[in-house]
């Protein structure tokens, strides 16, 4: 049905199969059939196809294995009773978002790997998502995600640096997890005319076959010249600054509270010096975690702004341009991925609370024992400008008491009860 409604286009110099209409470039294959190449084109470098292999055949799938396995699990956890703050809402976004766009990064794998960058395809299905739906999809999704991240970094910038202001600073949490992907879809519906779908005849008197080709009447409008800057700005460069900025300053104020609460304890206990790399190692971790953070997402974000700016159809038979093109794709999928493992990484808390929630007794400890309980009633994420104003107060500090940082890809850190918080 949905071929009555889209009118294909039958282009004779692309793809017809007699006459006049064959180019050069026609030649057959082991098994006498003709394989096209489309008048214009410029044949690609060898090297390209082992590069697919490597990349879309072997790396993308490892990288979509372990972005699925780590993003389920990361709702998982994220999902549990004592995580009902503001920031998990958010983060739960985050995780949703990052776990669609790599299940769609699934069938443009297959796309590059089987079907290249123009296809060849019997159903005018599989064609049609291809040339209109794919990119749609996944930059939707990663563009979701980034904004997910963003509204996450600024609700902790705001409860770190600025405790006075009224929040959720960015309005209900739950409203926002709604608006946010209706915005960005709505940003990027442009993209479904990038591609069209052209009609061939694979073979003489046979069935038609589907090849897809960029929209060069709507990739030459002024229009889309501005829309392709105004996107990467929006989702690349504007939320890179942002997020760097933002986490920076939540560092810092971080180690200024650790400072004044580590003289205190200074001042009090004479043994300070032995147990300070034990009550402190939480800030380390902390450091590690936004540094992380920061510069993974400003590391793979950044070729994929620079590889959407210049992808055209006449460097794709470049091969230094497939290379690029590659490590930016994977580079991106990857920065999806691995969230889950840098929670595990860095986070004791996010591990305990895996550990509860899946019940794995080879990982039982003592730690998590004593954690079963505190971890039901933690200290709510949404509560860290009390900790601020008590550390910089003085008021409610006990120096006999082992303060646990909870932190996030944001940079949230609290205290109290042991808490299952990341």
């Amino acid at each position: 049905m949905i071929t009555r409604l889209y009118s294909s286009e039958d282009d004779p110099n692309l793809c017809s199969l007699w006459g006049a209409n064959l180019t050069n470039g026609d030649v057959y294959d082991s098994d006498g059939r003709y394989e096209i190449h489309p008048a214009g084109d410029v044949k690609e470098d060898p090297r390209t196809e082992t590069l697919r292999e490597y990349c879309y055949g072997i790396i993308l799938p490892i990288i979509c294995a372990l972005g699925i396995i780590g993003n389920v699990l990361n709702l998982i956890v994220l999902t549990r009773r004592n995580m009902r703050g503001t920031a998990y809402i958010y983060m739960r976004g985050y995780s949703a978002a990052a776990l669609l766009a790599i299940v769609f990064a699934i069938p443009f794998g297959i796309r590059m790997l089987i079907h290249r960058d123009r296809g060849k395809w019997a159903e005018f299905g599989p064609a049609f998502y291809s040339a209109h739906l794919e990119l749609f999809l996944g930059n939707g999704c990663l563009g979701v995600g980034v904004m997910m991240l963003l509204v996450l970094t600024i609700e902790r910038y705001v409860s770190v640096c600025h405790p006075g202001y009224i929040r959720p600073v960015m309005g209900p949490p739950r409203v926002t997890v709604v608006v946010i992907p209706l915005l960005t879809f709505i940003i990027y519906l442009p993209s479904v005319f990038r591609g069209q779908i052209v009609k061939c005849v694979w073979e003489l008197e046979g069935p038609y076959v589907y090849y897809r080709r960029d929209n060069t009447e709507f990739l030459g409008t002024l229009f889309y010249a501005v829309y392709k800057i105004i996107l990467e700005v929006i989702f690349k460069l504007i939320p890179t600054i942002l997020i760097a900025g933002f986490n920076l300053s939540i560092m810092i104020a971080y180690r200024r509270t650790c400072e004044k609460r580590r003289g205190m304890i200074i001042s009090r206990n004479t043994c300070c010096k032995e147990d300070d790399p034990r009550k402190f190692a939480e800030e380390r971790r902390l450091f590690l975690l936004l540094g992380s953070t920061s510069a993974l997402f400003l590391v793979c974000v950044s070729p994929m702004a620079v590889l959407h700016m210049t992808i055209a159809a006449e460097n794709l038979s470049s091969f230094s341009f497939q290379v690029f093109r590659a490590l930016a794709n994977l580079m991106e999928l990857a920065n999806y991925s691995i969230t889950f493992y840098i929670y595990c990484l860095f986070s004791e808390d996010f591990r305990n609370t895996l550990i509860r929630t899946f019940k794995w007794p080879w990982f039982s400890n003592p730690l998590c024992h004593q954690t079963d309980e505190a971890s039901i009633k933690a200290t709510p994420l949404t509560k860290l400008d009390k900790l601020v104003n008590k550390s910089s107060n003085n008021n409610h500090h006990n120096p006999n008491h082992h303060h646990h940082h909870i932190t996030t890809t944001s940079g949230l850190c609290t205290v109290g009860g042991r808490s299952s918080s990341i």
